[in-house]
Formats: structure tokens, sequence, C-alpha cells
């Protein structure tokens, strides 16, 4: 088998005959209504441009393969904060035989040296008796991997979870597709290879800030970025193929990812959170608003294994606190002044830095979270939530988090 990706590179050569204007597909079986279909998509706000064929050879093929029972598991982002909690959480587990994580070497590193460095950060219990260590990239034509290894991978392994992503938000969607919008084909093609396998993929709220046609149009920022772009496209096209009897795959749309229950500690300065939370405690105040959802890493874990486990995995996550609060409990917590939105803006602009209140709070914040942030949770059933207590658990990520104190001349 040869593919041919929409970039014109060979890579899967199908049997059936294409017009110019039907995409060549990244996966067997699976087309396109055009050649760039997602760019399409997401130009013109359209979901249905995005709306996969699945032909009937596939169809066929997949519908007479044996669905894997394995225990075992093929973890994507595997050296990534989420990813390194579920190679935890599976490895744990006494009912999984396995888990692979897909990790790249460096120049510096091995892929093994890599994973342990990041569980050591996070102070992750792993069973490594479990642990195979995948020496490949999800962005390459069988993942890297040679032929043998990527069809022996394709027997032995039942379950695939998705965690890889980026988390640049200056990015272009056109900077993101090759890797995060492409390595999502090849993981489908890998689902439906000698065994049908559930697929578990890590999205994310942010891709709500797309909702009518005017979001679409709306020029790249901060907020409206080509990371939240990437992840509204994979949504969609998994949301279509959740109706076919073709592909098993489950959306967890999360929220932002905090810190476990027990340990507390994620990766800070990357995520939007923690810089919004630094600038509040420079100018002491933050605005009266909404608190973000937000869900412990190894409840989401626990979340993504429970499901993808179940007889009948659910199509669409959203595990988030299942419990509201506002921001007064920030307030309260770090000892500032509870403001509105314009006075916050103002107090960010005229102490740290105009520039910076142009990009970082160029929109309305208050505005997104509420478009975003919606009083839904959704997890498997009978989840057990007790997990959430908004108080304790926020005096505790405050108790670990490392910030950096803000001044004019320490933006970056």
């Amino acid at each position: 088998m040869n593919h041919i990706s929409p970039f014109g590179d060979p890579l899967l050569r199908p049997k059936w005959p294409y017009s110019d204007a039907v995409i060549k597909p990244e996966i067997q079986g699976l087309r396109f209504a055009g050649k760039y279909a997602d760019v399409a998509a997401l130009s013109a706000g359209d979901p249905t441009a995005l709306r996969p064929h699945i032909d009937d050879e596939t169809r066929r093929r997949v519908a007479a393969m044996s669905s894997s029972r394995r225990k075992t598991a093929l973890v994507f982002g595997a050296n990534g904060f989420v990813g390194a909690h579920l190679i935890g959480r599976l490895s744990r587990d006494p009912a999984i035989e396995t888990v692979s994580a897909v990790v790249r070497p460096t120049a510096e590193q091995t892929a093994g040296q890599r994973l342990q460095a990041t569980v050591d950060r996070y102070a992750i219990e792993v069973d490594a008796a479990k642990l195979r260590i995948v020496e490949g990239t999800p962005t390459e034509r069988h993942f890297g991997l040679s032929d043998v290894e990527y069809f022996e991978l394709a027997r032995d392994i039942g379950h695939l979870f998705n965690c890889a992503s980026s988390t640049s938000y200056t990015d272009s969607y056109l900077d993101l597709r090759n890797d995060w919008f492409i390595s999502l084909l090849r993981m489908l093609e890998f689902s439906v290879t000698s065994t049908r396998k559930h697929l578990t993929y890590v999205g994310s709220i942010g891709a709500h800030l797309y909702q009518k046609p005017d979001d679409f149009r709306h020029p790249d920022s901060w907020w409206y970025s080509g990371y939240a772009q990437m992840k509204w496209v994979n949504a969609t096209l998994l949301g279509w193929l959740a109706r076919s009897d073709t592909y098993s795959v489950t959306l967890c749309e999360a929220p932002y990812v905090l810190g476990s229950t027990d340990h507390g500690v994620d990766p800070g300065r990357v995520y939007t959170f923690w810089r919004i939370i630094e600038l509040a405690i420079a100018v002491g105040a933050i605005w009266d608003g909404p608190g973000m959802n937000y869900v412990p890493v190894d409840v989401l874990c626990e979340v993504m294994t429970t499901n993808a486990f179940a007889a009948s995995p659910q199509a669409r996550l959203l595990p988030s606190n299942p419990e509201g609060y506002g921001h007064d409990l920030y307030a309260e917590l770090l000892g500032l002044d509870l403001v509105s939105w314009d006075d916050f803006v103002e107090r960010v602009t005229s102490q740290i830095s105009p520039k910076f209140a142009k990009t970082m709070l160029s929109e309305n914040i208050d505005t997104l979270m509420r478009l975003v942030h919606k009083p839904e949770a959704i997890f498997p059933p009978g989840f057990d939530t007790s997990w959430c207590d908004n108080r304790r658990l926020f005096e505790f990520y405050f108790e670990k988090a490392q910030l950096r104190t803000l001044t004019p001349l320490s933006i970056g």
C-alpha cells in the first residue's frame, strides 16, 4: 500500500480513481469533498465541508474485522504532561497488560530518558515492567516505524490515546496543520489496521470559541489562535466519524488541565491560566467573573481510561468541575481586590505593560470564558466526582505554584 498526502507526496496509493476536485486522502478509504477540506471548513465556518466519505470497500473490510479486546494501549504525546500521567494510570491498572509510549528521541536524550525526566518532574508512579517505549512520531508515515514494526504494533494494540498537541498560541492553523491534523488522520488509519481499535482524542474547550460565522472571520490572536482552530477542525472530523460504524472514537474535550489531586504540579506558565494569576497578583486585583472550568490531570486520565475500556465507550466527554465558582474565590485565597474587567485591564496597562495588555488581554477574557466555560460536565456513567472541592484544590494549587513576580521589565 502507498499513501498520497494532500501535498502530493507518496504515502497511500488507493485503488479507486480520483477527479481533480476530490482530496487525495492521507488514509486509505477516507475521502473528503475537496483537496483541502479542513481549510475550506475552517475558512467558511462550515463543518459540513469536512464531512468524510468512507468508501464501501473500507466499510466491508472493517465490518469483517474483529474489534481488539486486548488490554493494551498506545499513547501518543506520552512525554507531555497529560500523556505521562496517562502512562502512569494505565500501567498501574492490573487489568492492562502493556502500555506503549510513543516518544521521539533527541540528540541529547533517548526516548526513554525523555519520558523518565517527565515522570520524575511530576512525581508520576509508573509500573516500568508494563512499559514499552516506541521511538516514533505521529507526524510521519507509519509513525516513522518500519512496515514490519508498524503492522506488528497494529496487531498488538487494543486502545489508542492521542494526547499529542501544540502549546503555541501564536502559530497559525497552517503552521500546525501537517503535525496535528495530518497526524490525526494517520492515527485513524492505524485504528482500523489489522484490528478495529478505539481512539480517544484529547481536544479542547477552546474549540468552542468558534460557534458562528463571524468567529471564523476573526483575526488570529492569542485566543482565536491556530491552536483553537486546529482543535475545532479535529473535533469536527471526529464528530462526523463518531456517527459511523467504521471508526470507534471518543472526543474528550478538556478544559484547563491542572495538577493532580495529590501532587498539584503542572507545566505552570505554559498555561494561560497561570499567566493571568501572575498578572492578578502583580496588580493586586482580579476581575469579578466566573471561575474557569478545570480538571485535575489524574481525574482526566481516570475519565479517559474508564470510558475507553467500557463495553460501549461514549463518543464525547467533557470532564470538568461539576460545581461552579467565581473569581471571588481567587481574590479571597490570594488577598486580591475584586474589580470590574475594565478596571483590571486598566491596572495591567498602567502598572505592567500597555503592549502586553494589547496582546494577551486584547479580547475580553470574561466574555470568552463565558462562551467556552459552560456549566456542562460529561463523565462516564456513575463516575465519582467527589474530587471536586474548588476551595481545597485551589488552595493546594496556589501553594504549589512557582510564579514569576511581574514588573514592566519582566514581561516576556
